[in-house]
């Protein structure tokens, strides 16, 4: 009884924390879910008509393209090449949704059966025909049954223990990539076919077409320009300012950006990593100098960077820095120390020789089960060289097709890009003598079929040090980066004052946006653009690690989407009021002249040849509508009204008139149209863009 009646006494209290307590469990919870509602925001990279491209679709997009050119190009991606990929993977992300949308609404589509014929008749689309894992090695010829076997090869690839699942992902991906180009790539035809066909160029059309080139003219004018009138003297009231503002607001729109001002700490060698590496190199060169041939090999691999080369060079495979002392030293001279690229080199020259740079080669390839079965049937083809063209046997034998449909043939062959045992063999063949390298089950019997013209070469032993950046001294160069950004306290508003003080230099970044890859070429500097735009203006950066660099930013300027503010474009806006006013000021200088007359009071005079209406300059003026608009059509000999230019007041007096004797020819003039209109889907694409409120937001995640 007496506890119940502590807890009516302080029954009060207790709501208060009850109360409190559920306060914070629902607080909780919602951060908790809310948490997973922002991790799904951020998990889109954008949204077209409200429908969120998700992060996972655009990586698996982006995997399909950087996949399909690792297959092409047999090559990895570098860090480059991702930024275009991921760029051109958005692009196309992008136009295929908006097109795909607006064909739908209008029921155009690609059928299963039509993608089907695009892919596997014998006339497929030319994405397919132009692959060259498509192509028949003996023909060099799109083979359809190559394209069957592979689609049935991954189809049955899930279910292949042998298989090499990152072979298998990313050969799906290759053909993932062309397939969905093929499916667009069609749609898109039938779509842009439609937009072109639309525009039809009637008679009228075509006849104001020609009519505009029909007449070119030489024109002399006499120009004043508005420089000559200073802007002090030009006033303009801020409500003039103010409604062009509002007249032009459009023309204003703007994607967010921010201009950022940084200063960069290279993470380079100090002089004393140069110095220590300098006498590592000096101290081998001792060595270097008195080793003898048979341990060249073991004292260049322990103290290079660059294992020995035992081959002979000509003057071409030799670097620059090395290549006046190789050809003109004796036998066993050194050579060096050169510091060239942040690396000591010293040379030896271990020979010279009089040689064939390059040689021709032909060649079988034998490929049996086993290494015996192979032994068995070279001997074979060797029996049957002696009495046989060695061209006949590799259309016959060879296993590789393509080069046997060739004869063997492989080309010339520059020495020095030959394995040493296949250099040793073709230094000691005979021309057309056959001989043969062996590897496992497989075999080729080559053949010297012809030899360049012997020149001089030379073998030379190489000692190569990279000069590293030490811990020391990359502890150094952080220590004095991370002492610059906390001098600046996060404040930027003294970021040149300070950087000046420590002498470094302030680089700008203007208009950078959200997805801008990186500031100048700096690598890795992605980083930096995100936490500009996480920022406010004025705010200074903590150390950021850029590749070799390191960089402490501030951000100068930061501009939001929507439109540029009035005071933002208040001086363009002045400059054409400016020159409105200027021109009122300057048209009665013109009055009752003559060109001659104005050249005198010390006006530009000049003229412009062969002008139409056509034209995209007007000389000197550039492209002045004023003069292109008006002079094709005016009459000879008469001095124009004065005319409001780009860069000054002017008249003009046509002095000659050309008439092109072209007749007009109404089938011609509709076909130049058309192509001028087939070139407008970029225009329409950005209309769908708009349309489709497409919007980017890579920058959450990349």
């Amino acid at each position: 009884m007496a506890t119940l009646g502590r807890i009516r006494n302080h029954g009060v209290l207790l709501l208060i924390v009850i109360g409190v307590a559920l306060l914070i469990f629902i607080v909780t919870d919602f951060v908790n879910n809310g948490s997973t509602f922002f991790r799904e925001q951020k998990a889109n990279v954008g949204s077209i008509d409200g429908d969120k491209v998700k992060y996972n679709d655009f990586l698996a997009s982006l995997n399909q393209m950087q996949d399909f050119y690792k297959v092409e190009r047999g090559q990895n991606i570098d860090d480059q090449m991702s930024e275009q990929i991921r760029q051109e993977v958005w692009n196309q992300i992008v136009m295929r949704q908006v097109v795909e949308k607006d064909a739908r609404n209008i029921g155009m589509g690609v059928s299963k059966q039509e993608l089907s014929d695009l892919i596997m008749s014998k006339n497929p689309s030319p994405l397919i025909m132009m692959r060259p894992v498509f192509q028949n090695p003996e023909t060099g010829m799109f083979d359809p049954n190559i394209v069957a076997n592979f689609i049935k090869e991954l189809e049955s690839a899930d279910g292949n223990k042998n298989a090499n699942p990152e072979q298998v992902v990313l050969m799906k991906n290759y053909w993932k990539f062309i397939e969905t180009n093929v499916k667009f790539g069609s749609l898109f035809e039938k779509y842009n076919t439609l937009l072109t066909k639309s525009l039809v160029t009637n008679t009228k059309e075509a006849q104001f077409a020609y009519n505009n080139s029909k007449y070119s003219v030489d024109v002399l004018y006499a120009m004043k320009p508005y420089f000559t009138i200073a802007d002090s003297t030009v006033k303009v009231a801020d409500s003039e300012v103010e409604a062009l503002y509002k007249k032009k607001k459009e023309q204003f729109k703007q994607d967010p950006y921010v201009d950022i001002d940084f200063v960069v700490f290279p993470i380079k060698p100090s002089k004393e990593d140069i110095d220590a590496v300098r006498k590592q190199i000096e101290t081998a060169k001792v060595g270097f100098a008195a080793v003898n041939d048979s341990l060249l090999t073991d004292t260049v691999n322990f103290n290079s960077d660059v294992p020995y080369r035992d081959v002979f060079l000509a003057q071409g495979d030799i670097p620059s820095d090395l290549r006046d002392f190789a050809f003109s030293a004796d036998r066993g001279v050194v050579f060096g120390p050169v510091f060239v690229d942040n690396t000591f080199k010293i040379a030896k020259v271990v020979d010279t020789k009089q040689m064939p740079d390059s040689v021709k080669l032909s060649f079988i390839a034998i490929q049996e089960a086993t290494a015996e079965a192979t032994k068995a049937k070279v001997d074979s083809v060797l029996g049957l060289a002696k009495q046989t063209p060695f061209a006949t046997l590799a259309q016959q034998y060879s296993a590789d097709k393509q080069s046997g449909s060739r004869g063997g043939d492989i080309g010339w062959v520059r020495q020095v890009t030959l394995s040493p045992e296949l250099l040793r063999k073709v230094s000691a063949a005979a021309i057309n003598e056959p001989f043969v390298m062996s590897q496992g089950s497989a075999a080729s019997i080559f053949v010297v079929t012809e030899r360049t013209k012997p020149v001089k070469m030379v073998k030379l032993a190489v000692i190569e040090r990279n000069v590293a950046t030490s811990n020391g001294t990359q502890a150094k160069i952080f220590q004095e980066a991370k002492q610059f950004a906390g001098l600046l306290g996060g404040n930027g508003s003294d970021f040149d004052k300070k950087a000046k003080e420590k002498n470094y230099q302030v680089i700008p970044a203007n208009t950078i946006d959200r997805n801008f890859p990186r500031l100048l070429n700096i690598p890795e500097t992605r980083q930096v653009i995100r936490w500009a735009f996480d920022s406010k203006v004025g705010a200074t950066s903590d150390v950021f690690e850029c590749g070799d660099n390191l960089v402490v930013a501030t951000v100068k300027r930061m501009n939001k989407e929507g439109y540029k503010t009035l005071d933002e474009v208040k001086p363009q806006l002045l400059s054409e009021l400016r020159k409105d006013k200027k021109f009122d000021m300057m048209k009665g200088l013109f009055a009752g002249k003559t060109i001659d007359r104005l050249r005198d009071e010390g006006l530009s005079v000049d003229t412009v040849k062969g002008l139409t209406f056509a034209s995209n300059s007007a000389g000197s003026l550039g492209f002045d509508a004023a003069m292109i608009a008006n002079a094709p059509f005016a009459e000879v000999n008469k001095l124009s009204a004065p005319m409001k230019g780009n860069i000054g007041a002017f008249v003009f007096q046509v002095l000659s008139k050309t008439e092109n004797p072209e007749p007009f020819d109404l089938k011609q003039m509709k076909y130049v149209i058309g192509q001028q209109n087939s070139g407008l889907f970029y225009y329409v694409l950005e209309a769908l863009k708009k349309a489709y409120k497409v919007k980017d937001e890579r920058y959450n995640l990349f």
